[in-house]
Formats: structure tokens, sequence, C-alpha cells
């Protein structure tokens, strides 16, 4: 029996537009976005996510590994955190949640653009737990973090259900014997939830 659902933030309770960090970094150095990108959103973000690096150290990292001049903090801070929106039909599928279920979200993300995601929305209001990368030092689809989830849930792998927009991490929850399905369209996640009928009814 489902216990538990173990949910991803980005592209299934909120969107998010990366292009935002990358035009602004562009207006700044004139250096073109799509030269921009791997600096930004390659390994250097994957460190910066699992809680290896601060702020101004991710910042002057990726200025040094694209080449660019030093860009204020006070820019670089926007650009990076201000770029989600809530996504309305899944948090309300996620409130008709039938009760007794914990929630717990799970997320590979950094302190920014969790402070980012914080300022459009109250997730505590919608679950009931976080586990997030930079604060466990584990990302997906690393088995750390989803027993990281797993034990703050308080089930086993097959009491849980975790969904996600990239097939790769759910075919690692699969793998770790927790069910799981991916959401890479609008209305897949609340079709899911109902298949495995969590949902209460309208």
């Amino acid at each position: 029996m489902i216990r538990a659902l173990l949910v991803d933030l980005g592209n299934v309770l909120v969107r998010f537009d990366h292009g935002r960090t990358l035009k602004k970094l562009e207006e700044v150095t004139d250096v073109p976005a799509p030269a921009l990108r791997p600096h930004v959103f390659g390994p250097l973000e994957r460190e910066f996510d699992l809680g290896r690096l601060a702020p101004a150290e991710f910042f002057r990292a990726v200025e040094r590994s694209a080449g660019l001049p030093r860009v204020p903090d006070d820019v670089w801070i926007p650009a990076w955190r201000d770029i989600f929106e809530p996504d309305s039909d899944a948090l309300q599928a996620l409130r008709r949640l039938r009760p007794g279920l914990r929630k717990v979200l799970v997320s590979n993300t950094n302190v920014l653009h969790w402070d980012g995601v914080l300022r459009v929305i109250d997730l505590g209001e919608v679950v009931d737990d976080f586990v997030l990368s930079f604060e466990v030092g584990a990302a997906k689809p690393e088995k750390a973090l989803f027993d990281a989830a797993l034990a703050r849930a308080g089930v086993r792998p097959g009491e849980a259900l975790f969904c996600d927009d990239q097939p790769a991490y759910v075919a690692a929850a699969r793998a770790h014997g927790i069910e799981a399905f991916a959401v890479t369209a609008p209305g897949l996640f609340e079709r899911g939830l109902a298949r495995a009928a969590l949902l209460e009814p309208l």
C-alpha cells in the first residue's frame, strides 16, 4: 500500500526558465547565451546543487570557466533566483491527495533556487517535508537521496510513490524498489496520482 508520495519540484510543482538567467548574463557580459549555457548549467551547477559551493563561490567559478569579467552579485542573484512560477494545476492535484498520505518533496536544487521557489509559493502548505540535494549532499539519481526521502517519509521503498520530470530519475527510483512515474507533459502529474488511486474525488 502506498503511504507516501515523493514528489519532484521543477517541472512538476513549479515551472522555471533558465533562459531568464542566460539572457541577463548575456546583457551584462555581451557573451551569447548559447556560449554561456555549458558553463552556467553544467558540472559547476551540480556542485552548487550538492552544497559544495556557496553562491559567491559558484558565481566566481562560472566566471572563470566562461572567461567572464566579474559580474556583481546583485546582478547574479536575481538572474539566478527569479525564474520560477507555480504550476497551479499540479498544486491543486496535490491538495486532493487522500488523507493520511505523507508528502515529501525531493529536489536537486541549490540554496538560491530554493529561495526563489519560496518567494512564489508556500510549499509548507502542500507538502509535509523537504529533502533537498544541497542540504543532504546527494542528488538524484544517487541512492542516498532516495534513502533520505524514505527516511523522512517514514516508509519502506514499496510503500512510496515517486514522480519526476526526468525519466532517468524515475528509472533510478524503480531500481531502488520505489514505484514511480514520469511527469513529462501537462496533466501527467494528476493522471499518475489518479492511476495510483491517491486522489480524493472532486
